[in-house]
């Protein structure tokens, strides 16, 4: 009977047949195949559990214990590993710290809830994230997080004199609030017309134009799971 390759060695052939195929390149994508990948996740999961123990040390011992037992709870820190391991920034790895220890530290934990909320953060982008965390502090009255951030949250302009580089960069910007609001995390706000005015149409989409964006219950859930303050 053939046995089929599994991954490991489908990574070996790959390593050292077509990489070896290819002299320029092919030595360095094979060090990162074999060692930096490795290496850099785990790196990250030690950083990881880490963080979760700093929010957690101060739980009772045998309550953690437990709860490091319930299949449930191993279902979410499977998947919390999943992200961590591909995790590009520190601040990635302090969300899913939160999220795991406010899991833990809640009583009787509704661990599905936490799964998905998992799932919705695994399924943005940093920047992303950033936008999401803006809109949060701007409901405070907290615009500190958006000067500290405004490379990248400030709003990008397209006028029919703009170059092909600021339109692309306005319509990504518009892709990012366009996530969360698929997602259910924000929602558009719209301005009552005055009396006898017309309401504004967006120019790119044809629906009514936003006047802003405000979170959702969902988003303010996501927030709050993951250490960020809302109302």
């Amino acid at each position: 009977m053939k046995l089929q390759p599994n991954k490991t060695d489908l990574a070996v052939a790959f390593s050292k047949g077509v990489l070896g195929a290819i002299p320029y390149i092919g030595p360095i994508v094979a060090e990162v195949v074999s060692t930096l990948i490795p290496n850099q996740r785990l790196d990250r999961i030690q950083r990881f559990l880490e963080k979760l123990e700093e929010r957690v040390k101060e739980l009772d011992r045998e309550r953690i214990e437990k709860e490091f037992r319930k299949p449930e709870f191993i279902d979410l820190l499977e998947d919390g590993f999943y992200q961590v391991a591909r995790a590009l920034s520190e601040e990635r790895l302090e969300y899913i710290a939160n999220l795991v220890a406010n899991g833990i530290s809640k009583d009787d934990a509704e661990y599905i809830r936490f799964k998905k909320v998992l799932s919705i953060l695994g399924s943005l982008n940093d920047i992303e994230v950033l936008f999401l965390i803006m809109y949060g502090r701007l409901e405070i009255g907290d615009h500190t997080f958006m000067d500290r951030h405004k490379d990248v949250l400030s709003p990008r302009a397209a006028t029919l004199g703009s170059s092909e580089e600021e339109l692309e960069a306005a319509f990504i910007q518009d892709s990012y609030k366009a996530r969360l609001v698929e997602l259910g995390l924000l929602r558009p706000r719209f301005t009552r017309p005055r009396k006898g005015e017309l309401p504004q149409f967006d120019d790119k989409t044809g629906m009514l134009k936003a006047s802003g964006y405000e979170l959702t219950p969902l988003g303010r859930m996501l927030l709050k799971y993951i250490g960020q303050p809302t109302l």
